[in-house]
């Protein structure tokens, strides 16, 4: 018998089968101990794979929980080269300090995080800013919230502008979900955030400037300073100045800066 004629016969097997359970003319034989057939329970679970939907619904919530964490996954923009770490630092106080801590210019050299907790580059710079804030407010820097905006790194020495402005926008998605879930009041942008939201001479002319900011249909508060990265800029300069002259001009640069960090500050207690 050839396989066409096993498989019409098969055919034809299954054809008067399914006649016969149609019309329950099968006789189950069965013997006294067997179990009756209708009492067994077949446990069933699917090996058809998840939807990409809930694939990627599952994989919103994950980074989600973990981004403060880890360098969380996300497909949001094209060409970067990993999620900056702890990308979210959580506070207690509703202020959120947008921050970079990533290269944006071929000037400036590749960075990551090696301390847990780490929010700024260095330890000078996080000592300054703490001492700003607590003039300020009268709490340590830590009470506010931290995120990296944009979250991730790609090549400073190959992004052009147009590309930063992408990311940028795409990732106002995790900064509207920060300002959700933590009940964010206002947000203050530091440095080269800044200058990568607005380009570099609008984030001069909105230095100490409040503004309503647009993310996916809320509006919140969102006031413009430099980075304490400058404070410590300036502290170093003044190190190795070679004369009192210059010592003094970089003493003076660095108390109009902390005076400008405290004067904008200020503009954030009625947020509290």
């Amino acid at each position: 018998m050839n396989q066409k004629s096993i498989l019409e016969t098969f055919s034809d097997i299954l054809k008067e089968t399914k006649f016969l359970i149609q019309n329950q003319s099968v006789s189950v034989f069965r013997f006294q101990n067997e179990k009756d057939p209708n009492d067994f329970v077949f446990p069933w679970k699917s090996k058809v794979p998840e939807s990409l939907e809930i694939q990627k619904k599952q994989q919103k919530e994950n980074q989600r929980k973990n981004r403060e964490l880890i360098n969380f996954s996300c497909t949001l923009c094209q060409g970067k080269l990993s999620g900056v770490r702890q990308f979210l630092h959580k506070g207690r106080k509703p202020i959120l300090v947008l921050h970079y801590s990533g290269a944006t210019t071929a000037k400036e050299k590749p960075f990551t995080k090696t301390r847990p907790n780490q929010i700024f580059k260095d330890k000078l710079t996080e000592i300054s800013w703490d001492g700003i804030v607590k003039k300020v407010f009268g709490f340590t820097y830590e009470e506010f919230y931290y995120e990296e905006y944009p979250a991730c790194t790609f090549s400073h020495t190959d992004s052009k502008d147009s590309d930063w402005n992408t990311r940028l926008e795409n990732c106002k998605f995790h900064v509207k979900e920060t300002v959700e879930e933590y009940g964010i009041k206002a947000i203050v942008i530091l440095g080269s955030s800044a200058r990568l939201l607005f380009g570099a001479d609008k984030a001069k002319e909105q230095l100490g400037k409040v503004i309503e900011w647009e993310l996916g249909g809320t509006k919140i508060p969102l006031l413009t300073t430099r980075s304490p990265e400058a404070l410590v800029f300036l502290g170093e300069k003044a190190k190795k100045a070679d004369s009192e002259t210059n010592l003094f001009q970089y003493g003076k640069e660095k108390q109009d800066l902390e005076d400008s960090f405290i004067s904008h500050l200020s503009i954030l207690k009625p947020y509290l």
